[in-house]
């Protein structure tokens, strides 16, 4: 595709995009369900961007796009607020994130009739087992709720992005689509690796920041660190060493640590405030663009297709998967049932799953051949992807439309009217 013609698409996705948007905002209502039919509309349906196209722009608009929101949603959380929710937050971003990719994987297996330990079901699992912050941030801006319970749907939420994305290059090493050896020192490697990648690279920008005063070059910085972080992890290390770590883990712990370095520090604010605002900015764009894309990447006959397993399996997900893995993490926790039932019905799918759903379905039908003969025996490479992005899309639409719609009556039936809602990010 000529770069020209890329320009005038993602041109025509902004100045659409902004529309929608501000609509979204004045009529009180989640913009991303709007995002994916304007998708719709504007790809399948009217035919103005081939989902050819769509998939091309999307292989660089979805990981960059990553980065951008992995980058702010980190950045402003404080860690001090972490702490008083840790053991909470650990429990669902470990166990629930893992008992929801299990379950996710069994009934997709089992709707499309495959064997329960084929890998391609706990494939789509570990596409949508992340939650949103994207979705979740703006609706407990508007919900009475208490803030504890508000802070423990983010902090999950910000950190089972990068460990989504973690669990879905484990799964494609089983599917011969990523470099892989072990699936369990993989996920040790690639988790483990992030973490302290992230952190040394915080303290040496924490110094840098410190005393060079970079003030609006400190944004560029920070982004390009990002950037190069997810390139020597997920590109460069593999290459060389054989092994590699999750450069968006490592992305989101970098911008944590260093958010909070540079947020207690006065003489840091005005650096603070350029990296915010600039990621907020750039967060926008990405959201609009990775949605938009998403839609217009359905072919119109892969929709009718694959919608009604599609939509089953999106339903099973967010119905039985996300609450299984809620009550099976939180058990014999402090948390009261209503609690845990709130936990259960607010776990809405968003960027990540987007992101990873379009990418995952691009690797395999340009991979078809690399597949394991154990999957392509029982399901085709183009019947795995287009299920894959049907499933994915149909996932994030219904549990955005749903659960940021119940969000405020589910806590007022559960919790009553709650006084105070100020939470400090």
């Amino acid at each position: 595709m000529e770069s020209i013609i890329a320009i005038g698409l993602i041109g025509l996705a902004l100045v659409l995009g902004a529309f929608i948007a501000k609509a979204a905002e004045n009529f009180k209502i989640p913009d991303i369900p709007l995002f994916l039919l304007l998708g719709l509309l504007i790809g399948p349906i009217f035919q103005i961007i081939t989902p050819e196209q769509a998939s091309n722009i999307f292989e660089y608009a979805g990981p960059i796009g990553l980065i951008f929101i992995l980058l702010g949603g980190s950045f402003t959380m404080r860690i001090s607020l972490l702490r008083k929710v840790l053991p909470t937050v650990i429990r669902l971003d470990l166990i629930t994130l893992i008992v929801t990719l299990i379950v996710s994987g069994v009934i997709f297996n089992l709707v499309l009739g495959l064997p329960l330990q084929n890998p391609a079901g706990y494939l789509f699992g570990a596409i949508t087992c992340a939650t949103d912050p994207a979705t979740l941030i703006p609706v407990f801006s508007k919900v009475k709720i208490d803030p504890k319970l508000a802070i423990i749907l983010e902090a999950e939420s910000i950190f089972n992005d990068p460990l989504g994305i973690v669990a879905t290059s484990v799964m494609l090493g089983i599917l011969n689509l990523y470099p892989a050896k072990n699936p369990v020192i993989d996920f040790i490697v690639l988790a483990g690796g992030a973490i302290i990648a992230g952190i040394l690279l915080a303290k040496v920008y924490e110094e840098i920041i410190t005393h060079a005063k970079f003030h609006e070059y400190v944004a560029p910085l920070v982004i390009g660190g990002g950037m190069l972080l997810v390139y020597i992890g997920d590109y460069l290390l593999p290459n060389l060493i054989g092994y590699g770590i999750s450069g968006y883990m490592a992305v989101a712990i970098m911008a944590l640590y260093l958010g909070d370095s540079l947020f207690r520090r006065v003489e840091n604010e005005e650096d603070y405030r350029y990296v915010v605002n600039f990621c907020d900015d750039l967060s926008l764009l990405a959201r609009m663009l990775i949605f938009v894309f998403l839609g217009a990447c359905l072919h119109l006959e892969l929709l009718l297709k694959y919608f009604v397993p599609g939509l089953i399996i999106a339903l099973g997900s967010i119905f039985l998967a996300r609450p299984i893995g809620v009550f099976l993490g939180l058990i014999k926790s402090k948390h009261s049932l209503k609690e845990l039932i709130y936990f259960a019905l607010e776990g809405p799918r968003g960027v990540v799953p987007a992101a990873l759903g379009v990418t995952v379905s691009i690797l395999i039908k340009k991979h078809a051949n690399l597949l394991p003969e154990f999957v392509t025996k029982y399901i085709s490479p183009t019947d795995l992807s287009g299920i894959i992005l049907v499933a994915t899309f149909l996932t994030i639409l219904l549990s955005v439309i749903l659960e940021a719609s119940w969000a405020g009556i589910l806590a007022k039936k559960l919790f009553g009217e709650v006084k105070s809602t100020n939470l400090e990010h």
